[in-house]
C-alpha cells in the first residue's frame, strides 16, 4: 500500500530562508525533491567524495582495532589525538597509514637485499674483514655450473660456496696486488652489510609495530569522531540539496519551495507551518503533473518483502504497490526451489533462534523473512516428499504416513512439472487482473479494455472449457474478448479508428502469443531447481553410506562429515538459486504482466541524520 501524500508549496522571504530551512530540518517530516543539476555539481561531488574518504579511513581503522586494548595505553594515545577533528584527524590517520605502507615497502626492499646474501649461506663478515685487513682481496663470482673451472682453486684460491638453479657461487682469496682474470661474472653486494640489513629490518618492524599499536589504541575514539564528521558532511549535503531546490522569484527576493508530507501527519505539519512567518498551501497531488515521493505502508508479512521489491524499483504514486501481491508467490516459489522439508525446518529453527535471542537486532526483518521462506520450504518439501534427501514415501512412520496422501507419488516427476506450469499460468493471469486496476488508475478505464478482453479470453475460456467444454459460455468469452481486444482497444472517434484498432490488436495478439508462452515456460525453473536439490541430497546420502569404512567409530565419523559437508553445500547452493530465480519470475514475468511502471523516488524527509 502507498501512503497518501500532501503537496506543500511554501514561499519564504530570502533573508529568512536559511533560518526556515533549519527549522524545517528540525521538524524532520517534509520531503523535498533535489534538482538533478544540484546532485551533479562540484560542491555536491566534493562532499560525497569526502564521505567515501571517511568511510575508507573508518574501514582501515576497524581492521586495525585489536581484540584487547590496553586501557592505559589507549588513554595515552587518545590524549595524543588532542584536538584533532574532522579534516585534521583524517589527515593525521592518513599519514599514519601512509607511513605503514612506506615502511612495509622498505622492509620488502631490504628483504630482497637480504636474500642476495642468503645465496652465499652463513656470511662470516668479521672473518672476511680480518682477511682483508691482512692485505688479501676477497672477491665473489657467479658462473653457470658447467663453466666452473677447478683450476681456479689452485690459481686463485677459489672456494665453491653454493650451487643454486644451475649456477655456482664461489669466492677467491688473492694477495692485494694480484690480478684475478676469471671468465665469470663478478658478484656485487648491496651497499649495506648483512648485519646492517637485519638490524634495519628489525628497527623498521619495531617502528611498524609501534604505529599499528598506536592506531589500534586510538581506533575506537577516532572512529567515533570520524562518524560524527561524516554525519555532519551528510547533513551539510542534504541542507545544500534542499536549499538549491527552491525556485527564486521576484528578483531573488522570494524563495518558492515545494515539499511533500504524508497525509496522515498533514495536520501536525500545517500547524507547525502556521507558526512560521511564511505563506504556504497544502494541496492534493495532481496526476500527470506532480511526482510525489513514495512511502510504503504494508502489514507485517508484506513489509518483510519490501526490501526485495525495492531491489527492482519503487512503484509510482498512482499505481498499485505490488509487494502484498508477490509476497505469497515468492514464499511458494522459494519452497518449490528448495524442495526439501528438512532444509526448510533447519532454516526455520536457525532464524527463529536468532529472532528470540535478539543478537542481530538490526536484522530482525531479514530473519523473519528467512523464517517465512523456511516455512514455505517445509510445506513444499513435504508435498515433494523429501527430508534431507530421504524420500518420505519410503519411510514407515505414523506421522509421515498421514501426510503421504498430499505427497507426489513415485511418478510425481510429471506432477511437479505440471504444477509449476499451473502456478505460472495462475500468477500471470493474476498479474493481468492487477494490470486492469493499474491501467485504470494510471490512464483511465478505457485504456484497460484490451487487457480486460485478454483476461476474459484466457481466464474465462479456461474456466468455461473446464466446466462445460466448448459450449455457449466458451464462445461468449471468445467473442467478448475479441471485441475488446480488436475493436475497443483504442479511440473510436473516427472512420479509420476501427482499422487502426484491428491492426494494433493483431500486433498485441502476436506479442501476447509469443510472450505468454515464454513467460509460462519460465516457470519450469521451479520444477528443475527443486528436482536438482532433491537429487543432490540423495546423492550425498548415498556417498555417505557407501564411502564410510567398515571401522565402527571412524566409519560413523566419515559418514557424518560427508553428510554435514554435502548437505551444507546443497543448502547454500539451493538457497541461492531459490532466492534469485523467484526474484527473476517476480520482476520479469509477474511485473510485466501486471503493468508495473515504477521509477519513483522513496520518501526521505529532510531531517538531521
Amino acid at each position: 500500500m502507498i501512503t497518501p501524500m500532501t503537496k506543500l508549496t511554501m514561499l519564504i522571504y530570502h533573508r529568512d530562508y536559511k533560518k526556515f530551512l533549519n527549522d524545517l530540518r528540525d521538524h524532520g517530516v517534509v520531503h523535498v525533491h533535489a534538482k538533478k543539476e544540484t546532485l551533479q555539481d562540484d560542491n555536491m561531488k566534493a562532499k560525497m567524495t569526502e564521505v567515501k574518504h571517511v568511510n575508507n579511513v573508518v574501514k582501515l581503522l576497524e581492521k586495525s582495532t585489536s581484540q584487547q586494548v590496553n586501557k592505559s595505553t589507549s588513554e595515552v594515545a587518545s590524549r595524543q589525538l588532542g584536538d584533532l577533528k574532522n579534516e585534521a584527524l583524517i589527515a593525521h590517520i592518513d599519514k599514519k597509514f601512509a607511513e605503514i605502507d612506506s615502511i612495509q615497502q622498505e622492509i620488502l626492499s631490504l628483504q630482497k637485499d637480504d636474500n642476495i646474501y642468503a645465496q652465499w649461506g652463513k656470511f662470516p663478515e668479521e672473518r672476511l674483514n680480518l682477511i682483508k685487513a691482512n692485505n688479501w682481496d676477497v672477491r665473489f663470482f657467479t658462473v653457470p655450473s658447467k663453466k666452473y673451472d677447478n683450476a681456479w682453486e689452485q690459481e686463485f684460491n677459489a672456494f665453491l660456496v653454493n650451487e643454486v638453479s644451475g649456477f655456482s657461487y664461489f669466492t677467491t682469496f688473492t694477495p692485494k696486488d694480484k690480478d684475478v682474470n676469471i671468465n665469470a661474472e663478478a658478484f656485487h653486494f648491496p651497499t649495506m652489510t648483512k648485519s646492517e640489513i637485519e638490524n634495519k629490518i628489525e628497527e623498521l618492524k619495531n617502528e611498524l609495530n609501534d604505529i599499528k599499536t598506536y592506531l589500534s589504541d586510538v581506533a575506537e575514539e577516532a572512529i567515533n569522531h570520524l562518524n560524527e564528521y561524516k554525519q555532519s558532511i551528510i547533513n551539510d549535503a542534504n541542507f545544500y540539496k534542499v536549499s538549491e531546490a527552491a525556485q527564486r522569484l521576484a528578483d531573488d527576493k522570494i524563495m518558492a519551495l515545494e515539499g511533500w508530507v504524508p497525509t496522515e501527519i498533514e495536520a501536525d505539519t500545517i500547524g507547525w507551518l502556521k507558526k512560521e512567518d511564511i505563506y504556504f498551501e497544502a494541496t492534493a497531488p495532481e496526476k500527470g503533473v506532480d511526482n510525489p515521493p513514495i512511502k510504503l505502508k504494508n502489514r507485517f508479512f508484506a513489509r518483510l518483502f519490501e526490501m526485495i521489491g525495492n531491489m527492482y524499483s519503487i512503484p509510482t504514486y498512482w499505481e498499485l504497490d505490488m509487494t502484498p501481491f508477490f509476497a505469497p508467490f515468492f514464499v511458494l516459489f522459494f519452497g518449490f526451489c528448495m524442495g526439501d522439508c528438512g532444509y526448510g525446518a533447519l532454516i526455520c529453527l536457525v532464524t527463529l533462534g536468532l529472532i528470540i535471542s535478539k543478537k542481530l537486532k538490526d536484522m530482525q526483518n531479514v530473519l523473519w523473512l528467512g523464517f517465512f521462506l523456511g516455512l514455505g520450504t517445509v510445506v513444499m518439501g513435504t508435498i515433494s516428499g523429501t527430508f534431507f534427501g530421504i524420500p518420505l514415501l519410503d519411510v514407515d512412520i505414523p506421522i509421515v504416513n498421514r501426510l503421504k496422501t498430499i505427497m507426489f507419488k513415485p511418478d510425481g516427476l510429471y506432477s511437479a512439472f505440471y504444477v509449476s506450469l499451473i502456478v505460472g499460468v495462475f500468477q500471470i493471469l493474476f498479474g493481468m487482473c492487477l494490470k486492469i486496476i493499474n491501467q485504470t488508475r494510471l490512464y483511465g478505464f478505457g485504456a484497460a479494455l484490451s487487457t480486460i478482453g485478454w483476461v476474459i479470453l484466457l481466464l474465462g475460456g479456461i474456466v468455461t472449457f473446464l466446466v462445460d467444454g466448448i459450449g455457449i459460455p466458451f464462445y461468449a468469452c471468445m467473442i467478448i474478448g475479441c471485441i475488446l481486444i480488436f475493436l475497443l482497444n483504442g479511440p473510436i472517434n473516427s472512420v479509420a479508428a476501427p482499422f487502426k484498432n484491428i491492426g494494433s490488436g493483431l500486433w498485441d495478439t502476436y506479442n501476447m502469443a509469443t510472450g505468454l508462452l515464454g513467460d509460462v515456460l519460465s516457470y519450469i525453473r521451479l520444477f528443475a531447481l527443486g528436482l536438482s536439490g532433491s537429487i543432490l541430497g540423495l546423492v550425498f546420502n548415498d556417498l555417505a553410506m557407501n564411502m564410510k569404512p567398515d571401522i565402527p567409530v571412524i566409519g560413523t565419523i566419515v559418514m557424518l562429515l560427508i553428510l554435514v559437508f554435502g548437505h551444507a553445500m546443497n543448502i547454500a547452493l539451493s538457497a541461492l538459486s531459490a532466492f534469485v530465480h523467484p526474484m527473476r519470475l517476480t520482476f520479469v514475468e509477474f511485473y510485466k504482466n501486471s503493468g508495473f511502471v515504477g521509477g519513483a523516488k522513496e520518501y526521505e524527509p529532510f531531517k538531521r541524520s
